[in-house]
């Protein structure tokens, strides 16, 4: 059987080109059911972990933690979301756990482990709907032991809820290109909300999206399935538009950026590279150090003030601005030098274990950072099927394009590694699996 994608011709095919691979193992739910219940129970261990380690208390919190707690506290206490450099879910989500747990910190990270064997549900249903019961499978596995996604759970931060929905916009967004009408992508769009209200990283997929199905489908047939994802997307977030605007008498895409921009202009390149700027150093010393009082970047003012200052200094260098940008393309996935790296160098060994790791976890902690490069170079063995995986490499190729021109860390990319998997699975069952594609069948155009 011939192992090559059948060509497309147009609308037509788009259900062909979604169709599994055949030769995939037979359906025993008792291995999903394992493979879901390993995935909760290391993170159920990697919980237990942490909670041996950090008191029960707000000091185990760190980085962003204390302010999604700070706002989760304030929700409770009936003054609403006070800061304009969040947007809502994960905070009402944060006091949800506390309203259940009595703010118990350690009980709380339990109930998120449960969100993170959710997301090895998700990917071993966007696995089985591209290619059969089997990637599906083994996608799922990789994301109930992979050690960035595990440790998602532990931690007080949107990843945890993030995770599942870039999920959930995948496998809407596959299933809206097998069978396009308004209503499946429609869907798509409200998904994608959804993730705007945890993490405002989509704000501008549903743009990338539209461009995806007008290369998938055309232009001309496009435009009604491209409209419904972008009027339902923008539906759902527009009761928060609108809160804002009340509040703080400004309109702005759901959350200040917190000088996103300016973290990724030649100024800041400069400081970090050439001055001997430490990531800290540009937080505590520049951002908010001698000369810039007033200017927060968690302002409505202070980030407005911080993005002129980025456009200042991305017109007067933009040779400067470009090769930073190449060099986050790849760093936003495998980790920036100085805000991943400790202002070492990737890949650094040594600092990973003066953090205090030990030697198996940070072979594992490598070895998911380098996962991402071999991700990419398994899509060299999927070259036929590039077409039916359009929806996850338009989410990648977004994501990619956002923080490259803005600012790149990896804990940013992490909530997109199911993606990885999924496509590294694939690779791996077509090229030492029986990964024939199932001959076509005659089906009417879906338009």
């Amino acid at each position: 059987m011939d192992s090559r994608e059948p060509a497309a011709s147009g609308a037509s095919d788009a259900r062909v080109l979604m169709r599994p691979l055949a030769g995939t193992l037979k359906r025993p739910g008792a291995l999903l059911i394992l493979i879901i219940c390993l995935g909760l129970a290391v993170r159920l261990y990697a919980a237990w972990e942490m909670n041996a380690e950090k008191p029960d208390t707000p000091a185990r919190l760190h980085n962003d933690e204390p302010g999604y707690d700070a706002l989760a506290r304030g929700l409770l206490a009936g003054e609403g979301l006070t800061w304009p450099g969040r947007v809502p879910l994960y905070p009402v989500w944060v006091a949800g756990l506390h309203s259940v747990t009595g703010y118990s910190y350690a009980a709380g990270i339990y109930i998120q482990c449960l969100v993170g064997a959710l997301a090895v549900w998700l990917t071993f249903l966007l696995g089985r709907r591209l290619f059969g019961w089997s990637v599906g499978a083994l996608a799922a596995f990789g994301v109930a032991v992979d050690v960035v996604l595990v440790h998602q759970s532990v931690r007080y931060l949107s990843e945890i809820l993030f995770t599942p929905l870039v999920l959930a916009v995948a496998i809407s967004f596959v299933k809206a290109m097998e069978s396009p009408t308004p209503g499946r992508f429609a869907w798509t769009g409200v998904w994608i909300g959804l993730a705007n209200l945890v993490r405002p990283t989509l704000v501008g997929f549903p743009v990338m999206a539209a461009l995806t199905i007008a290369y998938a489908v055309g232009a001309r047939r496009a435009w009604r399935p491209a409209a419904a994802l972008v009027l339902a997307s923008t539906l759902v977030v527009t009761p928060w538009v609108i809160r804002n605007y009340f509040k703080y008498d400004a309109i702005y895409p759901l959350a200040t950026s917190n000088a996103i921009l300016w973290q990724g202009s030649p100024e800041y390149f400069h400081l970090i590279r050439r001055e001997g700027y430490t990531y800290l150093d540009v937080w505590n010393k520049v951002i908010y150090g001698p000369g810039n009082e007033g200017n927060d970047p968690g302002s409505i003012e202070g980030d407005r003030y911080w993005t002129r200052r980025a456009i200042r200094s991305i017109a007067a260098e933009p040779l400067v601005y470009l090769r930073f940008c190449l060099e986050k393309a790849v760093t936003y996935w495998i980790g920036d030098p100085n805000a991943d790296w400790g202002d070492s160098y990737i890949f650094d060994y040594r600092v990973l274990r003066e953090w205090g790791f030990s030697r198996s976890r940070t072979v594992q902690h490598l070895l998911s950072r380098a996962f991402p490069l071999v991700a990419f170079a398994s899509l060299f063995w999927l070259r036929p099927y590039w077409r039916r995986l359009l929806p996850l490499l338009s989410i990648l190729a977004y994501c990619t394009l956002l923080h490259s021109i803005t600012h790149a860390e990896a804990r940013l990319s992490d909530p997109l590694h199911p993606l990885l998997i999924v496509i590294f699975a694939a690779a791996l069952w077509t090229r030492f699996g029986k990964g024939a594609v199932v001959p076509p069948a005659t089906t009417k155009d879906p338009w």
